[in-house]
C-alpha cells in the first residue's frame, strides 16, 4: 500500500535516539499511515450505495447475514449437482425467483415442468465446473460464481414429443455467470442464470447452460434479451400453453419482483 511504501522509505532516514528532531520524510510517512488507517475505516463502516433497482435494494435485506453465505452457496450447488431434482426444494423461499437473460421471472413449479418437459436430463451426460465464489461487496446476501458445462448427448431427447436424436458428442458451452440471494432465514429467494463471459468460447454459438444444450441437439434458437421476434414467440407459447412456460403468470409472480420485461423482452430503464 501506499502507507507501507511511504514507511519503508521513511526508516531510511529516521535520526539517531540522540536526536530529537523527526526528518520531514518520517512525519510524510506517520501522516499517510494515520490518513490511509481512517479511510479504511471509513470504508468499512459506510453503507453500501443504493440500488437504483427497487428489486436488488430490496433483495439487501438487513445487510447482516448470521450465516457464512459463500460456504452456504457452495454447499448448494454440491446438492444441486449431487442430488435428484425435487429433493431439496425446502432450500427454496416461497417467494423464489429465477432469471435468465431470455427466461423468467419464474417460479420453482414451472421451472420445474418446463425443463421436464424438455427431456434434457434424460439425454445428456453432463458435467459441470463451479469455480470462483465472490460474495457480492455491495450486498452480503448475494453470492456470484462461474461454471462450465460439457455434455455428450448419450440418448435421444424427447422435447414435447419431438425427439431429437442423440449426437454421440461433446457440447462445450462457454463459462458463465450465476448469482444466488439468500434471505435471512437461509432461503434461496432469487437466481441469476447463464451470463455468458465470451461467446467465442465453446461450440454452441456463444449459448450456454439449457440453451447450449439444447442448440448441441438441434433446437438452434436464435434469441437474446431484445430480440423482437424470439419475444414474440414465447409470448404466443406463453398464452397457448402445453409446453411448459419461458415466465411464470403474474399472479404467480412474487410482489418484489417489479420489472414489467418477461422472456426475452428489452431490460427495464427505468423504475
Amino acid at each position: 500500500s501506499l502507507a507501507t511504501m511511504a514507511l519503508a522509505t521513511a526508516h531510511a532516514f529516521v535520526v539517531s535516539p540522540q536526536s530529537t528532531t523527526v526528518p520531514s520524510t518520517q512525519l510524510f510517512a506517520d501522516t499517510v499511515a494515520e490518513e490511509t488507517t481512517a479511510a479504511a475505516t471509513t470504508t468499512d463502516d459506510a453503507a453500501p450505495p443504493k440500488s437504483l433497482s427497487p428489486m436488488f435494494e430490496y433483495l439487501k435485506f438487513d445487510g447482516q447475514p448470521t450465516f457464512d453465505v459463500l460456504a452456504k452457496t457452495q454447499e448448494y450447488i454440491e446438492t444441486f449437482q449431487s442430488r435428484e431434482p425435487g429433493t431439496y426444494e425446502d432450500l427454496y423461499d416461497d417467494q423464489y425467483v429465477l432469471r435468465g437473460p431470455v427466461i423468467g421471472p419464474i417460479n420453482r413449479a414451472d421451472l420445474d415442468l418446463s425443463q421436464n418437459g424438455l427431456g434434457i436430463r434424460d439425454a445428456f451426460d453432463t458435467k459441470i465446473e463451479t469455480f470462483g465464489y465472490t460474495v457480492d461487496p455491495e450486498n452480503p446476501y448475494r453470492c456470484f460464481y462461474f461454471q462450465r458445462w460439457r455434455a455428450v448427448m448419450e440418448k435421444d431427447m424427447d422435447a414435447y414429443g419431438q425427439v431429437y436424436p442423440a449426437t454421440k458428442q461433446q457440447a462445450e458451452m462457454p463459462v458463465s455467470v450465476f448469482s444466488v440471494v439468500w434471505t435471512p432465514e437461509g432461503k434461496i429467494i432469487y437466481e441469476q442464470v447463464g451470463a455468458v463471459v465470451d461467446r467465442f468460447e465453446g461450440n454452441t454459438q456463444g449459448k450456454a447452460a439449457v440453451f447450449g444444450l439444447l442448440h448441441h441437439a438441434g433446437i438452434k434458437i436464435s434469441a437474446s434479451p431484445g430480440d423482437g421476434v424470439f419475444s414474440f414467440v414465447q409470448r404466443l407459447g406463453h398464452v397457448l400453453g402445453g409446453r411448459g412456460r419461458s415466465w411464470s403468470r403474474q399472479v404467480d409472480v412474487p410482489k418484489w419482483w417489479v420489472s414489467k420485461s418477461r422472456g426475452a423482452d428489452s431490460t427495464d430503464e427505468e423504475w
